[in-house]
């Protein structure tokens, strides 16, 4: 299984040796956990939580399991469904493992809150040398204030990316008047800081089951391209689609729309594996899916992962 490196491998030389790692972050109650859930296709991260109660979460592909990642570098087993109820003293991160689609083209990493004051700057400082990626989530009825301006200044310097700022809970902005002036508001603020604005009606992606229209107008569809987009681009830098933002927030071409298929048409043959999983699997960055079968979607290959290694607590900042 892909593990934090205490090594600290740079993004240029670690992607190649291992699955991209795209780290979800944002202040206290920015809809992060609803964001990781709905990529993952279940339920395995906890909402409606104290911003302190759960730290860093990384989850991994492979056989179900949690372990507690001391600060010490050693490690203890968690039962998988408590494992939110590990004490955040002492415990650098969480590490779960499952079995989701998502999960073997890449690695996710929840960052609680971190604007939160009682939890300690080197506690989500120190994991973004490992982190390619982020989805930087910001709520809708309250997007991109002051304080989150401040604290990307910090993460930029150290996540080269492509970084996204993912606008969470957009349904909660009834009127189209109100939507675009968020969006054009967006666009000024943070100009070229990220790759693109996402926009995602969360609770409609949630909801949206297997109904394609609904998973589209909720902006599901559109996040999970940009993700295939992204995990091309960090295996294959030289590569990287070319792309602009337009008036909508979007990061797409004007005239073709971009989609997980469309995303590979014109990839070198190198990154196909990556980018046609990602296809055929839908990669499952959907919503929280029924528990039932589809045959439209053939059940994703078995992969060999490398065994859990014990991480060395990290230096402070």
């Amino acid at each position: 299984m892909t593990q934090p490196n205490s090594d600290h491998l740079t993004q240029t030389d670690a992607v190649a040796d291992r699955k991209p790692r795209i780290a979800l972050m944002g202040e206290f109650s920015a809809g992060k956990s609803t964001l990781m859930n709905l990529l993952l296709g279940g339920e395995p991260m906890p909402v409606r939580i104290t911003a302190t109660r759960v730290p860093p979460v990384w989850v991994t592909f492979g056989t179900e399991a949690a372990t507690r990642i001391l600060e010490d570098g050693s490690s203890e087993a968690l039962e998988v469904e408590g494992f939110a109820e590990a004490p955040v003293e002492g415990t650098r991160l969480i590490q779960l493992a499952m079995d989701a689609d998502i999960l073997q083209l890449c690695d996710l990493i929840d960052i609680p809150g971190i604007s939160d004051p009682n939890m300690k700057h080197e506690d989500w400082m120190g994991l973004l040398d490992e982190v390619d990626c982020v989805l930087w989530c910001t709520h809708a009825t309250q997007a991109w204030r002051q304080s989150e301006a401040a604290l990307w200044e910090q993460v930029s310097a150290a996540v080269k990316g492509p970084n996204y700022l993912v606008v969470t809970q957009y349904d909660k902005l009834r009127a189209e008047r109100d939507r675009a002036r968020v969006l054009a508001r967006l666009n000024a603020e943070t100009e070229e800081l990220f790759a693109a604005i996402l926009p995602i009606a969360t609770l409609d992606a949630v909801n949206a089951g297997q109904d394609e229209e609904a998973w589209k107008a909720s902006g599901g569809a559109d996040l999970v391209a940009q993700i295939v987009q992204a995990l091309v681009a960090l295996t294959q830098p030289e590569s990287a689609l070319g792309s602009e933002v337009h008036s909508g927030g979007k990061l797409q071409d004007e005239e073709h729309p971009l989609d997980a298929d469309s995303a590979i048409e014109d990839a070198p043959d190198e990154e196909q594996a990556t980018a046609e999983a990602a296809s055929q699997n839908r990669v499952v960055p959907r919503r929280v899916r029924p528990k039932i079968s589809n045959p439209e979607r053939p059940p994703a290959p078995p992969k060999e992962l490398p065994p859990l290694s014990v991480v060395t607590p990290l230096e402070d900042h």
